[in-house]
């Protein structure tokens, strides 16, 4: 009985180790093998992932749309490899570890562009060769939508910027701007102001390719006049509207200034009634002021506060003094410096001094609109000066003889621009306003930039309209660092 237990326990071992051999090694070879795959799985479909976003974000380098492909493969397999190096578990890519040819950039479609990767590796098995499995493919495919982008440069060319010797500072940053961004697929304009607003480079695809380009434009900006904020706004507007085949485009406007707006557009009723005035040169007292002589009885051109700007007291300060007008409405090109004129307007004072310091005494008030149907009043965003009611020529009418309300029109003005664009739901503007500090004494006026652009922190920000972002330059150090962060966005968004 002994000697039978015995020969049942060295059966039941040989039992044992049949049912090991053929069970328990492979399934626990299979458990590590199938982890090794796991493993490698992760690390391959993070690496095609990070190709395909790094593919679809450098497709800004290269003049032509094949060399811009040609790019965002180098720059994508490079990615790929950083993230599964050579050699990875001794895994080997098919096709070999340069996977440029595997990654796909499509042509647009509704505006978007698809960046499309494949990769295969063939992966070795240990304990499955048992079973004569040598190895295994694992697979993997990452894909990045970038949408095509329409941008319109709205830049402050004003005389501040030339006083400030800002001007270098504003070329290199739009300059550095531009070249974030896609020639052939995005499209990119350029609207200067300062007396007005001009389109120096049209809305196009070609913008780094075309000659002129942009950049050569830029090269050619100089500084001088006032600050026709709304005008700058209204151009860029235009453009976003000329832009071709756009549909499913971001629409972007970038407004830069050193300034507040001080200047607008508009239609202006001669004075043909004597009244009381500000006298400009002794802001105590009024005067009494005669009726116009113009020959005209409406007058079209750009009126502005020509007061001088100190930094404190910003809703007393300037009450009286001079006003400027009327300005002529021709545009100015990139290359030309501007001065204060006058409009060819015989019999008016102005006209006859050759000097806009006399346009006060000519305009009868200022207009609720501007050219352009925005509002000079804006709900009354930033207060304006009303004559009394004892001026019983122009009772209840705005002020054309106080500097701060025709810098407040001015603001009021480009404001409701603004808003206009924002509203407009056919492009779905977006609007990034970047401001310079310290060229001029009155400072930014962050609330503006910050209503110009529906930026969150904004005084009237309206969640269901599409939200900007307000940036604040310190210097001209910090210029191109707020130009590039407003790229950074626009290329977020456009992933």
């Amino acid at each position: 009985m002994i000697r039978a237990r015995a020969k049942q326990r060295g059966a039941t071992i040989i039992l044992v180790a049949v049912v090991a051999a053929l069970f328990l090694i492979p399934i626990v070879g299979v458990c590590i093998d199938g982890a090794v795959l796991y493993l490698v799985k992760a690390r391959l479909s993070s690496a095609v992932d990070a190709a395909a976003l790094a593919a679809a974000r450098s497709l800004s380098v290269g003049q032509s749309i094949a060399d811009q492909t040609a790019n965002a493969q180098l720059i994508g397999a490079q990615y790929f490899t950083a993230n599964f190096p050579p050699g990875l578990m001794n895994a080997s890519v098919v096709g070999g570890q340069n996977i440029a040819n595997s990654i796909v950039v499509s042509p647009p479609v509704q505006q978007r562009i698809t960046v499309t990767v494949n990769v295969s590796v063939v992966v070795p098995l240990y304990f499955m060769k048992i079973l004569g499995f040598n190895n295994s493919t694992v697979s993997a495919s990452g894909q990045a939508t970038r949408r095509n982008a329409n941008i319109i440069l709205v830049l402050d060319r004003s005389g501040s910027m030339n006083n400030a010797g800002s001007c270098a500072a504003l070329i290199a940053s739009a300059e550095n701007f531009a070249n974030q961004f896609v020639d052939g697929r995005d499209q990119l304009g350029l609207v200067t102001f300062q007396f007005t607003a001009n389109v120096d480079f049209p809305v196009q695809t070609t913008f780094k390719s075309g000659s002129p380009n942009l950049n050569d434009t830029l090269s050619k900006l100089v500084c001088g006049g006032d600050t026709n904020t709304v005008e700058g706004l209204y151009n860029g507007y235009v453009q976003i509207q000329n832009t071709v085949n756009s549909a499913g485009a971001l629409n972007i406007i970038v407004l830069f200034t050193d300034g507040q707006a001080n200047s607008f557009t508009g239609n202006f009723v001669v004075k043909r009634q004597q009244d009381q005035r500000y006298d400009a040169l002794n802001t105590s007292q009024t005067v009494t002021v005669p009726a116009s002589s113009c020959s005209a009885s409406t007058l079209t051109g750009v009126f502005g506060d020509a007061s001088t700007e100190t930094a404190t007291d910003i809703y007393t300060l300037n009450q009286t003094g001079y006003t400027g007008a009327v300005a002529p409405t021709t545009t100015d090109s990139i290359s030309q410096t501007v001065a204060w004129s006058v409009i060819n307007a015989p019999g008016c004072v102005f006209y006859a001094n050759q000097s806009p310091v006399f346009g006060r005494q000519d305009i009868a008030y200022l207009p609720s609109t501007d050219v352009h149907g925005n509002s000079t009043v804006d709900g009354g965003y930033l207060p304006l000066d009303y004559f009394p009611a004892s001026n019983t020529a122009y009772s209840n009418q705005i002020r054309p003889d106080m500097p701060r309300t025709a810098r407040w029109a001015a603001m009021n003005a480009a404001d409701s621009m603004a808003f206009k664009i924002r509203s407009d739901t056919t492009y779905n503007t977006i609007i990034y306003s970047i401001g310079l500090s310290g060229n001029e004494p009155m400072a930014i006026d962050q609330d503006f930039m910050e209503r110009v652009a529906n930026d969150p922190r904004a005084s009237n920000y309206d969640a269901s309209r599409p939200s900007g972002q307000f940036i604040l330059a310190n210097n001209t150090s910090e210029l191109s660092q707020a130009f590039q962060q407003v790229a950074l966005q626009v290329l977020r968004l456009s992933q």
